[in-house]
C-alpha cells in the first residue's frame, strides 16, 4: 500500500555573510531574504527537494510550495510538499540533519526572477557541515506539526576556465605590463584554478536511498617542469616589455630635450645631460604642486618646468639702431636673457670706453669712460 505523501514547513535559511563552496563570501540582508519569498513562483519554476547537490537528473523527493520570511525569528521558511514517504522515513531516522539551500545568482542567465536570488533546489546533507549555522535540525514527525530544519548555501554557481584566464594574463601583459596583470590575474589564483578537480556526477536512485560515501579528493599534482618553462618564458617576456618601455621613455626624453633647444629654452650643450636625468627618475613616484592639484610624476613634473620657463638663448641679430653717434636717431639693444632693455647711446659709450682701454693698456674702465664722454 503507497504511503500518503507529506507537507512540512522547514526553516531553511537566515540573514548574515556565508562563505559558498569554494567562493567569496556573500552578505545577505533581511530584505534579500524578504525578496526571495516575494520572487519565488511554483507554477512556472518550482524548486525540488533534492539529495546533496546533484545534476539535473536526479530524482526530486518532494516540491517547494512557497518560502516565506520571519522577520522576528530573521528565518526564511520553505513550505514543502509532497515529499515522498519514503524520502521522509530516511529523515526520521537521521539520514539527513542537515540542508544546503542553493539560489540562482540575480545576474544569471537562467535564473527565473532576474535582479533577485532565487532558490535552485533544497539539498539535504548527510555528513557534509551546512556553511548557515545556528539553524535547527530536520525533524519528519508522524503527528501534525511544523518540522523545521537548518541549511547551507553551497553551490558554486558557476565554473572558470584555467587556460582561458591564462590567455588573458598574456594578453594584459603583452599589453598593459606585468604590474597591470598582477592587479586583473594574479598568476597563483590561476594556477590554484587549473589544479582543481572536477567531482563526476554521482548515480543517484531513488530507491533504497544509501549515504552517500566520503571521496578523497583527488588533486592532481602540477608538472614542476612545465611550470618551471612557464615562468621562465613570463620573466623573459616581461624583460623584453620593461626594455622596450624604456627604449620609448627615452626617445620621448631626446625628443623633449631637442625641442626646448630648438626653442632657446635650454642651451644645446645640456640636452645630453637633460634627457639622462629624465631617463633616471622614476615613473612610479608623483608629485603635487598645490593642495588642491592632483600629483604628477617626477618626469611630468620637471617637463612642466621647462616647457614654462623663458628663453635662455636667443638666435640672431639684435636690432640696434644706427649707431650710438647718431642723435638723430635712438634704439634699445635687447638681451633675452633677462628680457631687460639697454639705451643705445649708454651702449655706444660703453664700446668706446673699451675700444680705449685697448688703445691705452692698462687703463681702468672709469677712467676710459671719462676720458670718452
Amino acid at each position: 500500500m503507497s504511503a500518503t505523501p507529506l507537507s512540512a514547513r522547514i526553516e531553511v535559511f537566515r540573514s548574515g555573510t556565508f562563505t559558498p563552496m569554494q567562493g567569496a563570501a556573500l552578505d545577505y540582508s533581511a530584505a534579500d531574504l524578504r525578496a526571495v519569498a516575494d520572487a519565488y513562483d511554483y507554477e512556472t519554476a518550482p524548486a525540488p527537494i533534492v539529495v546533496g547537490h546533484p545534476n539535473i537528473d536526479a530524482p526530486a523527493y518532494g516540491w517547494v510550495k512557497s518560502f516565506d520570511y520571519d522577520a522576528t525569528a530573521d528565518r526564511l521558511f520553505a513550505n514543502l510538499i509532497d515529499i515522498n514517504p519514503e524520502f521522509a522515513a530516511e529523515v526520521k531516522k537521521g539520514s539527513y540533519k542537515k540542508v544546503s539551500l542553493s539560489f540562482f545568482r540575480p545576474d544569471n542567465a537562467a535564473n527565473p526572477a532576474p535582479g533577485a536570488w532565487y532558490p535552485k533546489h533544497v539539498g539535504f546533507l548527510g555528513g557534509a557541515a551546512p556553511a548557515v549555522t545556528g539553524l535547527k535540525n530536520v525533524q519528519f514527525a508522524a503527528e501534525a506539526g511544523d518540522p523545521v530544519f537548518s541549511s547551507d548555501f553551497g553551490e558554486r554557481g558557476f565554473e572558470e576556465t584555467a587556460s582561458l584566464l591564462r590567455m588573458m594574463r598574456d594578453f594584459f601583459i603583452e599589453k598593459f605590463g606585468l604590474e597591470e596583470a598582477d592587479k586583473a590575474l594574479p598568476a597563483y589564483r590561476i594556477e590554484w584554478l587549473g589544479e582543481m578537480t572536477i567531482e563526476p556526477p554521482r548515480v543517484s536512485y531513488a530507491a533504497p536511498l544509501t549515504s552517500p560515501k566520503p571521496k578523497e579528493p583527488n588533486v592532481t599534482k602540477p608538472d614542476d617542469a612545465a611550470f618551471a618553462a612557464r615562468e621562465t618564458e613570463l620573466s623573459a617576456r616581461e624583460k623584453r616589455l620593461a626594455d622596450r618601455e624604456r627604449e620609448i621613455a627615452h626617445d620621448d626624453n631626446v625628443a623633449f630635450a631637442e625641442n626646448l633647444a630648438k626653442e632657446g629654452k635650454l642651451i644645446p650643450a645640456n640636452k645630453d645631460k637633460l634627457v639622462a636625468l629624465l631617463d633616471a627618475l622614476p615613473g612610479d613616484v608623483s608629485v603635487s604642486f598645490g593642495a588642491a592639484e592632483q600629483g604628477v610624476s617626477i618626469s611630468d613634473g620637471i617637463r612642466a618646468l621647462l616647457a614654462d620657463q623663458p628663453k635662455v638663448v636667443a638666435f640672431g641679430a639684435a636690432e640696434l639702431g644706427d649707431g650710438p653717434a647718431d642723435g638723430s636717431r635712438r634704439g634699445d639693444a635687447s638681451f633675452a636673457a633677462d628680457g631687460k632693455s639697454v639705451d643705445a647711446d649708454q651702449l655706444g659709450v660703453h664700446q668706446k670706453a673699451l675700444a680705449y682701454q685697448r688703445q691705452h693698456p692698462g687703463t681702468d674702465y672709469l677712467a676710459a669712460v671719462r676720458a670718452v664722454s
